[in-house]
């Protein structure tokens, strides 16, 4: 059955708030304003979702401000939380949480205890918006329905995204407003760590769980595990969040 269409009506006004808004927030508003009955979300957060980016540069629909801004001290720990919902949206430009954490997983678990039971919320869909490599913001939609943001309105989100990510970012750089440059991939260089130690840290700097880099790396999960403590104690890190922020890591290169 076919879904929403992305219509001229909503190219045009989309297009028309690129050169027309007077502000990163209100260009940001419009956004999601006019996003709303494509989307059908029932909360949503245009930011750059660093903590280190000050949440004014932002907008938050439906969703106490006084809630995210109690969450922000949170916000490195809840990324590794969301890993496979964001090593999805960096392949993808948009994806939801039924891609990345299936129905019963003990991730859902983690994912429904930390990210939506706490907004009231029970489906999310994230979207990247990225220019030459980097995330330079991201649009968090959110549902209290749980299968909301079916394909139809993925793939439209999809097309949108490059050039709404296009202009978001010549309005923050018009407001001189502080941001993030998030690389999509990243790399360690990080001398203190050997060539294996180095592989485990960037899967974890994608928020792979251990699980998940065991079966990459073709390891026994306690051999992954114990290669992570190892690199915790090397560096000097006490959580994951922690260690990507110890950790030398640097964007890699598109060929």
């Amino acid at each position: 059955m076919p879904g929403p269409v992305v219509s001229a009506a909503l190219r045009a006004s989309l297009e028309q708030l690129a050169v027309q808004a007077t502000s990163l927030r209100a260009y940001r508003a419009g956004v999601l304003e006019s996003l709303r009955a494509l989307v059908g979300f029932d909360a949503a957060v245009f930011h750059a979702l660093s903590p280190r980016v000050p949440l004014e540069t932002g907008v938050l629909v439906g969703i106490d401000p006084a809630v995210v801004a109690r969450s922000r001290s949170r916000w490195d720990d809840l990324a590794v939380e969301l890993g496979a919902l964001r090593a999805l949206a960096d392949q993808r430009l948009v994806a939801t949480d039924r891609d990345a954490f299936p129905l019963g997983s003990r991730n859902r678990a983690r994912f429904e205890r930390h990210i939506t039971r706490p907004f009231g919320m029970q489906s999310v869909c994230l979207v990247h918006l990225v220019v030459r490599d980097s995330v330079r913001a991201v649009i968090l939609f959110l549902s209290r329905k749980r299968r909301s943001f079916d394909a139809s309105v993925v793939q439209a989100l999809r097309e949108l995204a490059p050039a709404i990510a296009v202009a978001d970012t010549l309005h923050a750089s018009l407001d001189g407003a502080p941001g993030a440059a998030l690389p999509r991939r990243l790399v360690c260089r990080d001398e203190r760590l050997t060539p294996r130690q180095r592989e485990i840290v960037e899967h974890v700097a994608l928020g792979h769980t251990n699980a998940n880099i065991a079966k990459a790396l073709r390891l026994s999960p306690n051999t992954a595990r114990n290669h992570l403590a190892r690199i915790f104690a090397r560096l000097g890190a006490s959580n994951r969040a922690d260690l990507i922020r110890l950790a030398v890591l640097a964007q890699q290169r598109s060929t």
